[in-house]
């Protein structure tokens, strides 16, 4: 264990070094229960960090803003083990360089943080295997294994009832660490490949799409979910691919640098089992 002021200290000392530029982290939000990003620079904005088990957040998105890490100036940056896995996937997507990225890790189990030993992704490449064999359960693992239950006009009938309630306000596109496109797909008039009026159609056509382009990429940080404003549980449409991919080809989205893309790569051996 380690105290909040440990970690203010720790903040301090990198900054005072010049060992980065700057920090991200987290401060109090608008309700007690609710942690927003902080972005420090100076000593004096390291004293509003916070850091408990309400820091749930997947920072990670930051990190690919357009120019942040343009002069090769490091970040550091507070992140959960899902976080640091998607640094290993924008990495391999080369959307940025680890070696830019000073990694403050922690984890929170039954409410206590504690520390993750490391500063770079590679130093912890294993923790991140251990995730692989043993997965983290999500809160929504319950309604998932129900959902599995159904036949296929139930699931149909659930997941339309549930995208009936999308707007199309993308915020679950602008929470994820994956959708760093410049030009969303949906953004797209000249053609347009998606519907972008909210109804049955288009709203299904949204979430399905990019279901299958996180397929073997989601990190399950949750960041969709709590994004969302009228509550689809969009991450479990996510873990079920996740869970499809690892059956389909082993494969545990983030474990290093170097993992190519599960849908952009292709292998003699590949089962195919999708060809009728």
């Amino acid at each position: 264990m380690i105290t909040q002021e440990k970690y203010r200290t720790a903040v301090k000392e990198l900054l005072a070094s010049g060992t980065v530029k700057m920090v991200i982290g987290y401060k109090p939000g608008s309700t007690s229960d609710r942690r927003r990003p902080l972005f420090i620079r100076t000593s004096e904005e390291a004293d509003q960090l916070v850091l408990d088990s309400l820091c749930v957040t997947n920072l990670s998105g930051y990190l690919v803003a357009e120019g942040l890490l343009s002069d090769e100036k490091k970040v550091g940056i507070f992140l959960r083990p899902e976080g640091i896995r998607s640094i290993n996937i924008l990495a391999a997507e080369s959307q940025l360089n680890a070696d830019q990225v000073v990694i403050l890790g922690f984890d929170s189990i039954d409410r206590a943080v504690s520390p993750l030993q490391g500063r770079h992704a590679s130093d912890f490449s294993d923790l991140i295997g251990d995730s692989k064999e043993h997965p983290r359960q999500i809160p929504e693992e319950p309604l998932l294994e129900r959902i599995g239950k159904m036949d296929t006009r139930e699931r149909f009938d659930f997941w339309q009832e549930e995208f009936s309630r999308c707007i199309k306000c993308y915020a679950c596109r602008q929470a994820c660490p994956m959708c760093y496109c410049r030009r969303c797909i949906v953004d797209n008039n000249q053609p347009q490949w998606i519907n972008t009026s909210s109804h049955t159609l288009g709203n299904f056509e949204w979430n399905i799409v990019r279901a299958f382009h996180l397929a073997g990429r989601c990190v399950q940080c949750g960041n969709c979910d709590r994004a969302c404003p009228v509550n689809i549980p969009l991450r479990l449409i996510n873990q079920r691919m996740a869970k499809e991919v690892m059956e389909e080809f082993d494969h545990f989205a983030g474990l290093s640098q170097t993992q190519e893309p599960v849908l952009a790569s292709f292998k003699k051996d590949d089962t195919e089992t999708f060809i009728l």
